[in-house]
């Protein structure tokens, strides 16, 4: 009688994962950028990529001193250059590249940019998130660079509009 049951429901396992290769296979899961996934594929995407990025910046060691200005004006410059487009700043919107980006980056620094540490948004700058749209500037910027955009938002947490306008007046070369 137990074998019995557990036959059937090592079949019905076996016809849903069927079932779910099929619908995934003939095209049916619509990855448009304009249909949000259901709430459980965001859940454990999230879940998942959030994992991941504590899990391999866990070990990193920050090189430079997080309280060098030079660091933090560097690392303002490569945003500007870099980053904006797609998470804004205090006081400029992202671009429309950046908001046709689904799911849609965090705007810095107004949303959950920050359940992130700093090991944590140097690893993702670095390496990138597939499926969302953040590139890896690992093979393209030196680490130096990297770590200066990371230095730069982790002490921009409560940057204000008024503040980000001073940088960029200062030290910016490409706004308007």
């Amino acid at each position: 009688m137990i074998e019995k049951v557990f036959r059937r429901k090592k079949l019905l396992i076996a016809v849903l994962i069927i079932a779910a290769a099929l619908y995934f296979v003939l095209g049916r899961y619509d990855v448009s950028a304009m249909k949000p996934h259901p709430a459980i594929v965001n859940e454990i995407f999230h879940s998942i990529a959030e994992r991941s990025i504590k899990r391999n910046s866990a070990s990193l060691t920050v090189p430079y001193d997080v309280k060098d200005k030079d660091m933090y004006v560097k690392g303002f410059r490569e945003y500007e250059e870099m980053c904006v487009q797609c998470h804004g700043a205090p006081g400029v919107e992202p671009s429309p590249t950046g908001k046709g980006l689904f799911p849609p980056p965090p705007k810095f620094p107004e949303e959950n940019l920050y359940e992130y540490s700093l090991k944590d948004i140097f690893w993702v700058t670095k390496n990138g998130v597939q499926m969302t749209g953040m590139p890896a500037y690992g093979p393209t910027h030196e680490d130096k660079a990297i770590w200066a955009i990371a230095i730069f938002l982790d002490r921009s947490r409560n940057l204000s509009e008024a503040e980000y306008k001073k940088l960029r007046d200062k030290y910016s070369d490409t706004h308007h």
